[in-house]
């Protein structure tokens, strides 16, 4: 099992990998741990608030098809500074920015760091190719730009994004 687990005894760190690493049924758990299920809901609820933050963390891992062992994922996600790559802009800038109406209008995008790739044909599985990254740099790299390249856009555009955040009066 994982080390983040370590604190829990076998059977809870075999039921979150079972049920919210691996998909498998709270049925399909009990009987591969040859427990009641009784006992598969009481652990679901005993460890609530262990496994609800994993999930989302499974759900990215997922959502961007990263491939590899979860837990090297799980340890990236925990590891890595939640600030933009390029224009290093952070999760909570994000959202002050959000408040004063800066938004990305067609989706839902823009409120929260995405990940990105620095080289954008190797795969999202090479954890050392990946970065947080707004949506604005997100989608204005897109796959022309080198990550070196984007460096400098990125100045420019935390150049602005201060100048705005300075001028929320609010």
């Amino acid at each position: 099992m994982h080390r983040h687990l370590n604190h829990l005894d076998k059977d809870q760190q075999l039921f979150i990998d079972s049920v919210y690493i691996q998909l498998k049924t709270f049925q399909q758990t009990a009987k591969e741990l040859g427990i009641d299920i009784s006992k598969i809901r009481m652990l679901n609820n005993e460890l609530d608030s262990i496994w609800r933050p994993i999930t989302a963390i499974r759900n990215k891992w997922k959502s961007k098809k990263i491939g590899g062992n979860f837990w090297d994922f799980y340890d990236w996600v925990k590891t890595t500074k939640e600030a933009c790559h390029y224009c290093g802009i952070t999760k909570e800038e994000l959202y002050r920015l959000h408040l004063i109406g800066i938004d990305n209008k067609r989706s839902t995008r823009g409120k929260t760091l995405e990940i990105d790739r620095k080289v954008a044909n190797e795969s999202y599985s090479n954890l050392t190719n990946l970065v947080y990254c707004c949506y604005w740099c997100n989608n204005a790299k897109t796959d022309t730009f080198s990550e070196e390249e984007f460096m400098i856009i990125g100045k420019a555009i935390s150049h602005v994004w201060k100048k705005r955040l300075e001028n929320d009066t609010r």
